[in-house]
């Protein structure tokens, strides 16, 4: 009969200090009986990682739960009688948002509020604005924090996607609005190029006609006279 060792399933357990190339979980299974038994180690990884997010596994297996939607690590082990077994495993570092994503976005909301500049609705567009400042604010914030443990560090990473996701929505809601606001300059704009094109075709077309009438009074002087 198998027996299941003593793990630790909450990941502030489990994490370890970072390595160099990513964050360390520390995995522990214990036998506790007085004589040798099989004991298993099963963890679940953290709900972002994926099988080529796993460094170093040792020699656990990655397995795929469907019904909780993520991955664990999976062992069998002989342990004699309170014997202790450690194992590590070694995964990238995927909890940090990429600063370039951060820039665009704070870059297109600011283009976005310049173009709310000639239009009435330019204060509400500053509050929208300053909502996804100080969003993107707090998410360079805590990614500064180069020192806090690997559990703190992925608990800030997630809520550092939620404040994401709320500063991309805001961006959404300021294009929206924007849309709905600048029709009038736009069709001002517009016909200002439809007029461009009308008159360039008329000095175009009045050009094509004196051509043509230069072309038929040279070839009517060409012409033999009887």
């Amino acid at each position: 009969m198998l027996k299941l060792a003593f793990l630790f399933f909450v990941f502030g357990l489990l994490l370890c200090q970072p390595a160099q190339a990513g964050i360390t979980l520390c995995l522990k299974a214990v036998n506790p009986s007085d004589s040798e038994k099989t004991v298993t180690i099963k963890s679940y990884l953290p709900l972002e990682v994926k099988p080529e997010d796993v460094i170093y596994k040792d020699d656990l297996e990655v397995i795929y739960d469907t019904q909780q939607g993520s991955y664990y690590v999976y062992g069998e082990y002989q342990l004699k009688s309170k014997e202790v077994l450690e194992k590590e495993v070694e995964l990238r570092d995927i909890w940090v948002i990429d600063a370039s994503q951060i820039a665009l976005i704070r870059q297109e909301a600011k283009t976005i509020l310049d173009d709310f500049k000639e239009t009435n609705y330019f204060d509400h567009a500053k509050l929208l604005y300053d909502g996804i400042a100080k969003k993107l604010k707090e998410i360079e914030a805590v990614q500064d924090l180069s020192s806090v443990g690997p559990e703190y560090k992925i608990s800030n990473y997630r809520n550092s996607l939620s404040l994401l996701n709320s500063a991309k929505a805001d961006l959404v809601a300021a294009k929206t609005l924007l849309s709905e606001v600048a029709p009038k300059g736009l069709a001002k704009f517009t016909w200002k190029i439809i007029l461009f094109i009308i008159i360039f075709l008329s000095i175009l077309g009045a050009g094509f006609f004196f051509i043509w009438q230069r072309q038929i009074k040279l070839e009517a002087e060409q012409k033999p006279r009887e």
